[in-house]
């Protein structure tokens, strides 16, 4: 009996930690070249359409926009080691 409380409580935990992960959406502005990277807690990147915001004169903006989750290599960081950086070896 202990087993199944503990099966389910662990499967529990599992789901609610799975549905509360953060999507990062690369979203373009339409009629622009800018390109935004958006985090969403649920939803759909695809959904994500418009962008509101405020610039420093205090203007509202409102930016449409076409997002996707998908992995762009673009996105992920490239770490070289030292020797090909250019750096000294040590």
């Amino acid at each position: 009996m202990k087993k199944r409380i503990l099966f389910g409580a662990v499967t529990l935990l599992l789901l609610t930690a799975s549905c509360t992960k953060e999507k990062h959406c690369r979203c373009a502005v339409l009629n622009s070249q800018t390109v935004r990277i958006i985090t969403i807690t649920k939803g759909d990147c695809h959904n994500f359409t418009t962008a509101t915001y405020r610039d420093i004169l205090d203007q509202l903006h409102i930016d449409t926009l076409v997002c996707t989750d998908y992995p762009f290599e673009a996105d992920s960081l490239i770490v070289y080691p030292n020797e090909q950086e250019g750096g000294t070896e040590e």
